[in-house]
């Protein structure tokens, strides 16, 4: 199923990360939010992405007001987890179907 977003939102989006259904491990790593429109062209969010557990794979996306446009919907999502230089995506099929709708 989708998340669906409000045009403007700012309120934080938390997610958990998981591999097997099992939480990954986030200790010391980077993690950065892919974003791409309907026509898959990369968006670059301005809003932050923070582990808020590492341990239980707890991420929040911060939105800014400009970083989810209706116009440009279903969105495509997927969070870039670095560590120790190494890459890792979540998910790691198909990217999360982010919809956006007009206030």
């Amino acid at each position: 199923m989708p998340l669906t977003v409000v045009e403007g939102t700012t309120a934080n989006l938390d997610f958990r990360l998981t591999a097997d259904g099992a939480a990954v491990n986030l200790t010391g790593a980077t993690v950065v939010l892919l974003l791409y429109d309907k026509a898959g062209t990369a968006i670059t969010p301005t809003g932050d992405v923070t582990v808020i557990d590492a341990t239980d794979g707890q991420v929040r996306y911060a939105p800014d007001a400009a970083d989810l446009d209706p116009a440009v919907t279903p969105h495509r999502a997927r969070f870039k987890v670095t560590i120790s230089s190494q890459d890792s995506f979540y998910p790691s099929g198909p990217a999360d179907r982010w919809v956006v709708v007009a206030q």
